[in-house]
């Protein structure tokens, strides 16, 4: 069984559409699936194992996995927990598997020049990236999910514009070879910042200072707000507050946690704090928003 929310369809060639879904694998159990697909899963949260005819035995696909596959005659998620079920929330999005195939039947492709050709090009192949969404992609991420929520005119051109810079940065990391590799930033400026992002998104949790994130990143503190300022249009604990906000809102579509216990996963010290900051940048408290998406949420299929 698995809940769906966030969908936006129709977003023209070589997308289908992109949603997220939150889905459990019973304890010691397992879920096949073998309706061929050409899709992306962004893992927001989670671990669990999977088998898929292309990669054979059995891995972990976790938190941070990105996982591709353009066609399988099997995909099965295992629990291998005994003792309770396996929960793994997702961000998908679905690529045309008809306009892949006709990639197939060019005698020339132009992946430059031909969004398609690129997509065939780059992830004509099943391939898992492990701890593969880094801050570039979970910007993007995040950014889908406001178009989403927010519908604005113009949201589905924003986000199929979104999918394309998704997809091009993970053919980055990609490079020529056969397996995925993480993408090497040059030294500079861009380094500094990206450098600032991961610590931050891998330390949501803790109390963060601006001393702590600028030694991570070799800088001194009123070098790193400077650089973070000019680069991003942000400070440094603005970035930090929307990224534990965009952290809540995956928290509480778990209707079982409680809101005190949402704060505390985000970092956030208190919970009249963090319904202060969520409704600060989203217009609506916690529990509104948390019933918001609970009515717009639809049971949907495990694919």
């Amino acid at each position: 069984m698995g809940l769906k929310s966030h969908s936006i369809e129709k977003l023209g060639e070589p997308f289908l559409f992109a949603d997220e879904m939150v889905f459990v694998v019973p304890r010691g159990g397992s879920t096949t699936i073998r309706k061929s697909e050409f899709k992306i899963l962004f893992v927001l949260k989670g671990a669990i194992e999977h088998e898929i005819d292309p990669l054979g035995e059995p891995r972990p696909l976790q938190t941070g996995d990105i996982l591709v596959t353009s066609g399988f005659r099997y995909h099965k998620y295992i629990n291998p927990d005994k003792n309770k079920a396996a929960q793994l929330h997702v961000m998908r999005l679905f690529i045309d598997a008809k306009a892949m195939r006709k990639c197939d039947e060019k005698r020339v492709r132009r992946p430059e020049l031909n969004f398609s050709d690129f997509v065939h090009h780059y992830f004509n192949r099943t391939i898992q990236f492990k701890s593969g969404i880094d801050s570039e992609i979970t910007e993007h991420l995040n950014a889908l999910r406001r178009e989403s929520d927010e519908r604005n005119p113009g949201y589905r051109h924003r986000a199929r514009s979104l999918c394309t810079d998704l997809v091009v940065a993970m053919a980055r990391k990609i490079g020529t070879g056969a397996q995925p590799i993480l993408a090497i930033e040059k030294p500079g400026t861009s380094h500094v910042i990206a450098t600032a992002k991961e610590y931050i998104l891998k330390n949501l949790a803790s109390e963060l200072t601006l001393g702590e994130i600028a030694w991570h990143t070799g800088k001194g503190e009123e070098h790193l707000a400077r650089l973070f300022k000019r680069e991003t249009g942000q400070t440094v604990f603005d970035f930090v507050r929307e990224m534990r906000i965009n952290e809540a809102k995956t928290y509480l579509l778990d209707s079982t946690l409680s809101l005190t216990k949402v704060a505390d996963l985000c970092g956030f010290g208190s919970l009249s704090f963090f319904s202060r900051s969520f409704k600060a940048i989203i217009g609506m408290s916690p529990s509104q928003y948390r019933q918001h998406v609970q009515t717009s949420v639809t049971p949907g299929p495990k694919r």
